[in-house]
């Protein structure tokens, strides 16, 4: 093809035909900006293809932490929710309330899984790979960036001053309880399964006098009734933002699997 070109160029010029030798080399200088103009474009499309090819796999990476978030989240409030029940039993017990349907040993079982705790842990991996590295773009829906930056910050931390604190009250109470008492709780009360903690009733190994004398000296301390009271009111808030979290966290899989059906 350029041997072609190059041939009429120089039949032109031999021909002394400058006019149309002119006008020939604009039009080469044309068809030259033209295919320039194709080749850029074609380029364009082929950076464009490759930035939504990895826009959707990062969508799909995004999916896959989000249904392990899903799946914490859930965890997460069935454990406080019981962590709840026990901690207002062992309240409701300090404020001279009767409790008819449970026993002195229950009551000690409430006061200790009160204490627990279970820091949640989402997987933010893909997001702050993302950020990190400016490629935040990829995802091309606006309401999606804005949720995940929600969920992976403000709406985390608003967790972490809620119920995700580490409350006084667990180390105050497992000061006071027997070890040996608390080494069977941990042995028959407690379970942990993968990433689940299971709280659950256990025989007593002790009378039930033993148990009101360690009860006794649980209510008489005021510092830690007050202590117990604070870290429930927080797990009262923090429920409603795990809740949040949780809504959140299945709105933005929504989002991901509509975009990706389109």
């Amino acid at each position: 093809m350029i041997k072609f070109f190059r041939k009429i160029r120089y039949n032109l010029m031999e021909q002394n035909k400058s006019g149309k030798y002119f006008k020939y080399a604009i039009g080469e200088i044309i068809l030259v900006v033209i295919g320039i103009l194709i080749a850029l474009q074609i380029n364009n499309w082929n950076e464009k293809r490759k930035e939504q090819e990895k826009g959707q796999v990062y969508l799909e990476r995004l999916k896959e932490n989000l249904i392990l978030d899903l799946e914490h989240l859930e965890l997460n409030i069935n454990f406080y929710k019981q962590v709840f029940e026990y901690g207002n039993l062992a309240l409701a017990y300090s404020d001279g309330d009767t409790i008819e349907s449970k026993n002195n040993w229950e009551i000690l079982v409430a006061f200790f899984h009160a204490s627990q705790i279970w820091p949640l842990i989402l997987t933010s991996s893909t997001y702050e790979e993302l950020k990190s590295s400016g490629e935040l773009s990829l995802l091309q829906s606006v309401d999606l960036r804005n949720s995940l930056s929600y969920f992976y910050g403000g709406g985390l931390e608003r967790y972490n001053h809620t119920v995700g604190i580490y409350p006084p009250y667990r180390k105050m109470v497992r000061g006071l309880i027997p070890t040996k008492i608390q080494n069977y709780m941990w042995d028959h009360c407690h379970v942990t399964r993968n990433d689940a903690q299971i709280l659950k009733a256990c025989d007593s190994f002790i009378s039930e006098e033993e148990c009101k004398h360690i009860l006794d000296g649980l209510i008489n301390n005021s510092i830690l009734i007050e202590e117990l009271r604070y870290f429930m009111s927080g797990i009262k808030v923090g429920l409603d933002t795990i809740t949040e979290q949780l809504k959140l966290c299945q709105l933005m899989l929504d989002e991901i699997n509509t975009i990706q059906n389109n």
